[in-house]
């Protein structure tokens, strides 16, 4: 039984989101795009290990993580470089 999970960066869903189960049947409701279909898919990965049909190990792919926390990750290490060209 499943009874709580926590989700980090996985697409739709930026920072850290946890959930926790009641015991019994769960139901997820919300608006579309809200992440309900995010949520199964993260503990579909967890407990398989494949996402959109492949398995992930040694085969990552940019949709796994969120678009936002990529992008930032990105320009960091651009910023970093820059600052590093200063320093040197």
């Amino acid at each position: 039984m499943i009874r709580s999970v926590k989700i980090e960066n996985f697409k739709c869903i930026k920072g850290s989101f946890t959930l926790d189960f009641k015991k019994g049947i769960n139901i997820l409701v919300g608006n579309n795009e809200a992440g309900k279909s995010t949520i199964l898919e993260a503990i579909h990965l967890a407990l398989s290990g494949i996402f959109r049909g492949k398995l992930v190990k040694g085969n990552l792919t940019q949709y796994l993580f969120n678009y936002d926390v990529v992008k930032e990750y990105i320009e960091n290490l651009t910023m970093k470089r820059h600052l590093n060209r200063l320093i040197f």
